[in-house]
C-alpha cells in the first residue's frame, strides 16, 4: 500500500498457500483495506513495530481469507446493508451484519486480535496483606473530622 512500495500483511503466494485460491494483487490490496477498517489498525502500525507477531499472524490470515473470499464475492463493495429478506414465501436472516462485506474466516481472525477481545478489570482492596480499609470522612458534620487524631493543619 502507500503507493505500492510497502508490502501488505500477506502476499499472493501466502493466499494460495493458506486458502488454495489464486488471487491477483488487486484482491490483496482490497482485502487489506477492508481488514484495516474492521481490525481498527493500519499497515503503518505494523511497520512501526507496534503490533505483536501473534497479532500480525492473525492479520495475515485475515487478509488471505478476505482476498480469497473477494474472488467469489465481487459485489462486496456494492451490496446493501440488509439484515433479513423475504421473497416468494422464503425468508433469510443474516447473523452477522458485515456478512456481505467481510469473509467469515477473516472475521474470526479479527476477533482473535488482542485489542478486539473483551477484558476483565479486577479491582481489589488496598493493602490486602493487612486488610486495611481506608477510613471514610464524616459526611454529615465537618467538625467531627477535626477531632480525628491523624488530622493536622496544612503548613501555609
Amino acid at each position: 500500500m502507500k503507493g505500492g512500495n510497502d508490502m501488505a500483511w500477506c502476499t499472493i503466494a501466502d493466499v494460495l498457500r493458506i486458502t488454495q485460491v489464486s488471487v491477483e494483487q488487486e484482491n490483496i490490496e482490497a482485502a487489506q483495506a477492508l481488514i484495516e477498517a474492521f481490525a481498527d489498525t493500519t499497515e503503518e502500525s505494523s511497520d512501526a513495530g507496534l503490533i505483536s507477531s501473534k497479532n500480525l499472524r492473525y492479520l495475515k490470515l485475515a487478509v488471505a481469507y478476505q482476498a480469497a473470499w473477494l474472488t467469489q464475492h465481487p459485489d462486496a463493495y456494492t451490496t446493501l446493508d440488509v439484515r433479513s429478506v423475504t421473497t416468494d414465501g422464503m425468508s433469510w436472516t443474516v447473523d452477522n451484519p458485515q456478512a456481505g462485506v467481510l469473509a467469515p474466516l477473516a472475521r474470526m481472525m479479527i476477533r482473535r486480535l488482542s485489542w478486539m477481545r473483551n477484558r476483565s478489570v479486577y479491582i481489589r482492596r488496598g493493602n490486602r496483606a493487612t486488610n486495611y480499609v481506608p477510613p471514610t470522612l464524616n459526611t454529615t458534620n465537618a467538625d467531627l473530622d477535626d477531632l480525628r487524631s491523624d488530622w493536622r493543619p496544612l503548613d501555609c
